[in-house]
């Protein structure tokens, strides 16, 4: 028993040297990496000293050895190729020497000069970039070094001290080679220069250091702060260093190469990033305090949260540019952000980066609310049309990676946006264009996610989205009316993908767009939309696949559609559901039946503008309809009569039809008939209106005899025609006997029939 706890004890005392042994070991490395970085960084600091001390070294080293070693070997073969006596070789004349190191310096550092203070100017930095140029450093130390060995063995020479293998060494290689390599390293310079050479300079630099932290060593100092904070600084020096020279530089061409390289680097970023340590993500100092995060007070933390330091200040920097290009009228160069953004975006995508996808989303909003400002301000609309397209553009990769929350999400900003420039218009009628343009993008990608066969839901969703595009109506009814043609430009594209969906058959989704049109129609008025809707029906029949003119994305024309043969169809169901509409809305108004609601609808399609508003709320075009109305039967006679009643056209113009026996006019001549209980004998009176009060009809007989028949009879039938029309009226009364004046009274009706047309 104690032998076993023994064996055990000395088990768990080798294991746990072991792991002592192996942190030891581990910590040691930690240490030489460490050393060997502190050594790397502190040589590529200070670049400069570290080339002309080993400039100086080569120098000192080939010197002795050619002394040495290599001095007669050498005599001797220029003697053979000169063909010299031996000996002769002291005679060759090398006085010129200190003539040709004096030109050769004057002319290199002259032209290094020259090139560099020209360059410099348009530049930013660059003496900072020649300073770091280790090829450039070398080449003129080594000139500096080798005609300073020139100047001391001249020294030895006046004082008697005579080195004739380095004088040689000096004059026939150090001369010889800085001579040969003056010429190529001038065409250097001016390649340098060359502001497209510079910046892929910093863009390899920039992936260099990138790249490095994707190996064991960055790994193993990553919980060094120093470290890390040198890591970052590096990488955002190069930015600021693009950055800058963007500011500075007129040459299009090489902006569009910065903006380039700004996103080629954060591309390649997003796929080195999972190799890289966690560890670097924290927010060192230097970072926290540069230009770009000074206002991000309290995103820190976020930031090392969702990893994203670096994507953000990539960002911050496109954005600024984004706006400055604006503001300059260059409009390619801001389009071509918003292009960069999208590759980005689908590297985020590609690499399912959810939280970089989200910033993604937000800087393309960014970008919108820049452009919707600076369009309001200048008037101008081509960035938001190029915006658009982009936008577009990256939901379509979110909906080929079947990104359904972020295709939702992107879907409400893009509708947000919609009706943020409609609401514009009316100050910047320049944007007009930009809703449909919004509209049409996400007119693509809803044809594309049907073609995906995503759920229903999610489809109806988003389509509920393109329908809200259009709010508030981005046209004006006065316009119509004083004759002014509007292209309804949502409506055409909402237009055109109800096409598409007739086409394939989701006729849910077909009555859904064609019920959100209806919308227009209690806005417009009847005759109004119709007018509308036969314009859009004819610029999707007669529209081509391309525009007639050329835009900054081509001739293409987004009202068109191929889907011509499905107009008819879609046209008949939009108006059923006007019609439908129309009857619902006016049959709650007036509280009508349905035979006086089918009476009313068959009178209005007889009016001119061919519209039931302008007849419902018009005696005068109710009136003038009635001639025309076919099958005065009982019934459609009671309902006219109703109908009359419930749009309250009641007037004392004889010329307006009445509706009650209040509007008879006095004077009006009456035609009075009657029988007597069990006579099958009709009596017939003739009288005259004399007076209409609230309580009665006076009326005067042709006979004072006349009123005591009258008064014998059950029930009266009166007729009349009013003055300068060709109706014969009908109502039914009871008299009411002889009134103190000596007129009869009739007690008013509520019914009045047109028994007949003259």
């Amino acid at each position: 028993m104690n032998k076993a706890v023994q064996l055990e004890n000395e088990a768990d005392s080798s294991k746990q040297q072991g792991e002592n042994g192996f942190q030891n070991e581990e910590t040691r490395n930690v240490s030489i990496s460490f050393f060997i970085y502190r050594l790397i960084a502190y040589a590529d600091a200070r670049r400069s000293i570290a080339a002309f001390i080993f400039i100086l070294l080569i120098v000192i080293i080939c010197d002795n050895l050619f002394n040495n070693f290599l001095f007669d070997h050498y005599v001797r073969i220029v003697e053979t190729l000169s063909g010299v006596q031996p000996g002769g070789f002291a005679e060759l004349d090398i006085g010129f020497a200190p003539e040709v190191w004096q030109a050769l310096l004057g002319m290199v550092l002259g032209t290094l000069i020259l090139v560099i203070s020209i360059a410099s100017q348009s530049i930013p930095k660059l003496i900072d970039f020649y300073m770091k140029d280790i090829r450039s450093l070398l080449y003129i130390w080594f000139l500096i070094i080798s005609g300073g060995h020139a100047l001391i063995i001249k020294i030895y020479g006046e004082i008697g001290l005579l080195r004739e293998p380095s004088r040689v060494f000096n004059t026939h290689f150090l001369l010889s080679i800085c001579s040969i390599i003056a010429f190529p390293y001038i065409f250097y310079i001016l390649r340098y220069t060359k502001p497209t050479n510079i910046i892929d300079r910093i863009y390899k630099e920039n992936m260099k250091k990138i790249r490095s932290l994707t190996s064991k060593r960055s790994h193993s100092l990553a919980h060094i702060n120093e470290v890390v904070e040198q890591q970052q600084y590096g990488m955002f020096e190069s930015l600021n260093q693009l950055d800058d020279i963007l500011e500075f530089i007129d040459f299009k061409e090489v902006k569009a190469d910065i903006i380039s390289d700004m996103s080629r680097t954060i591309q390649n970023y997003i796929l080195l990033k999972p190799e890289i340590h966690n560890d670097f993500f924290k927010v060192s100092p230097k970072v926290r305090t540069d230009i770009s995060f000074k206002t991000m007070v309290g995103q820190f933390e976020e930031m090392e949260r969702n990893q994203s330091l670096y994507e953000l200040k990539c960002f911050r920097l496109l954005s600024n540019n984004y706006i400055k290009l604006m503001e300059q009228g260059e409009f390619d160069l801001s389009s071509m952000i918003t292009g960069e953004l999208v590759k980005i975006g689908l590297k985020a995508i590609e690499s399912g980066d959810d939280n970089l996808v989200e910033l993604v989303i937000i800087r393309f909003n960014t970008f919108f609310r820049m452009a919707f400002k600076h369009a309001i301000g200048s008037n101008e609309a081509r960035n938001i049309y190029n915006l658009s397209f982009f936008y577009g553009q990256f939901i379509t990769h979110l909906v080929e990676h079947k990104k359904v929350d972020q295709v939702k999400q992107s879907f409400g900003y893009l509708r947000f946006y919609g009706v943020e420039i409609a609401k514009a218009f009316p100050k910047v009628p320049s944007v007009y264009f930009d809703v449909a343009v919004i509209a049409f993008e996400m007119k693509k990608l809803l044809e594309l996610i049907h073609h995906a066969k995503w759920e229903k839901e999610i489809q109806k969703t988003l389509l509920n989205e393109i329908l809200q595009v259009d709010n508030p109506p981005d046209f004006n009814k006065e316009d119509l009316d004083q004759g002014i043609q509007i292209n309804n430009v949502v409506r055409n594209i909402q237009y055109g993908l109800a096409l598409f969906y007739l086409n394939e058959g989701v006729e849910d989704f077909v009555e859904m767009i064609a019920k959100d049109i209806l919308d227009d129609l209690d806005y417009l008025g009847e005759s109004t939309f119709y007018r509308v809707l036969g314009m859009t029906e004819g610029l999707m029949r007669f529209a081509g696949p391309t525009f007639w003119e050329d835009t900054d994305r081509g001739n293409v024309n987004i009202f068109f559609t191929p889907y011509k043969d499905q107009i008819d169809g879609f046209k008949k169901l939009l108006y059923e559901l006007v019609e439908i509409h129309l009857r619902n809305q006016t049959t709650k108004k007036y509280q009508l039946k349905d035979t006086e609601m089918d009476l009313l609808w068959e009178m209005s399609r007889k009016t001119k503008e061919n519209e039931v508003e302008q007849i419902s709320l018009n005696s005068e075009n109710f009136e003038s309809i009635l001639s025309e109305l076919e099958n005065i039967d009982d019934t459609r006679l009671d309902a006219l009569i109703s109908l009359r009643g419930k749009l309250n056209f009641h007037s004392e113009n004889p010329l307006l039809v009445v509706t009650n026996s209040r509007q008879i006019a006095i004077g009006t001549k009456l035609q009075i008939y009657g029988t007597n209980l069990g006579q099958e004998s009709r009596s017939e009176f003739i009288a005259e209106v004399h007076s209409n009060t609230p309580n009665f009809l006076f009326i005067k007989m042709t006979g004072s005899k006349k009123i005591a028949e009258i008064e014998k009879l059950n029930s009266l039938i009166i007729r009349f025609r009013p003055l300068r029309q060709k109706k014969i009226y009908q109502f039914q009364a009871e008299s009411q006997g002889q009134g103190t004046n000596g007129l009869l009274r009739i007690a008013h009706s509520a019914f009045i029939k047109i028994l007949e047309e003259l």
